[in-house]
């Protein structure tokens, strides 16, 4: 018995062939890779191998893969193709006027002068976890302020509209402060002034100092104004990219699932506060109303 290793020429692999009684001579062999028929001939100095694949069967391993010629393609109506610009424009818009919203609240809080003489009144309550306090000293942007006490822990102060630094310090308590923002009087008929409210609006013009026995400084949670200064522009400005995004993606009928999600968010981005949510939520409409362009462009 002798056996044989030898390389398949079609695929190169190693075969073997196991012989039994002569060892000598042609003998039949099929690819244990590529099952090409083999034709294996031992001789005493030598091995020859030659393949004996079909033509047929070449013939068929390479393909074309072609849409037919006498393929009719799908045209689109013009008046549809109207209808999706109209849509990508509500989203474009709605978007754009996110930006602009974002871009006013940032220069809105930011704005040092509001063309106000007049000053509001605000309250400041001190405390700590078991009473109030009634010997506090009040420092407005470093610079301490003329209060008047009303008990219970509550002190008026006089300040411009903005953003402000406040300070707050008591004996035997950790200094205080906090950030505050004093929205303008923006009319009559809409004044922060405490004669006209007649008691303070939490975050707005009454804030309260929650004192800690001790010494060193604490920094005290922001109030509402603040935290909207800190995050609303952010996102505002990220909301509108998305829904630039969502505009595109509808003007070349990328994908349905993708332009919803960018007509959504350039809702979110509150563009003009109602307008821009209206384009969007109208967009969002017409996108389901014709959501067929999307599967006939061969792109969803």
């Amino acid at each position: 018995m002798v056996k044989i290793d030898f390389e398949c020429p079609i695929c190169n692999e190693t075969n073997n062939l196991v012989l039994m009684g002569n060892e000598y001579g042609e003998f039949d062999k099929y690819c244990k890779a590529c099952e090409a028929p083999l034709e294996v001939s031992n001789k005493t100095n030598k091995i020859e191998v030659k393949a004996q694949f079909p033509k047929e069967i070449v013939k068929n391993t390479i393909r074309e893969n072609k849409i037919p010629s006498d393929y009719k393609k799908y045209e689109i109506d013009n008046s549809h193709h109207k209808m999706v610009k109209i849509i990508a424009i509500m989203i474009l818009f709605s978007s754009l006027m996110g930006f602009m919203t974002g871009w006013g609240l940032l220069n809105f809080f930011e704005e040092d002068d509001y063309g106000e003489d007049s000053k509001v009144k605000i309250e400041i309550i001190v405390k700590n976890n078991t009473a109030d306090l009634d010997n506090a000293i009040i420092i407005l942007d470093k610079k301490e302020m003329n209060h008047t006490y009303k008990g219970n822990g509550t002190y008026n102060i006089l300040s411009k509209p903005g953003k402000h630094s406040v300070k707050v310090i008591a004996p035997a308590h950790k200094n205080a402060t906090m950030k505050i923002f004093i929205p303008p009087n923006l009319d009559d008929n809409f004044s922060l002034n405490l004669v006209e409210i007649e008691q303070g609006m939490d975050g707005v013009n009454r804030f309260t100092f929650e004192m800690e026995r001790g010494k060193g400084t604490i920094d005290l949670e922001d109030p509402p104004y603040i935290k909207m200064e800190k995050w609303c522009p952010n996102l505002i400005f990220i909301f509108s990219l998305i829904g630039l995004w969502g505009a595109w993606v509808t003007y070349t009928l990328q994908s349905y699932n993708n332009a919803q999600i960018g007509a959504f968010f350039s809702v979110l981005a509150m563009g003009f506060f109602i307008i821009g949510p209206i384009l969007g939520i109208i967009a969002l409409f017409y996108l389901k109303k014709y959501k067929f362009l999307f599967t006939a462009s061969f792109k969803n």
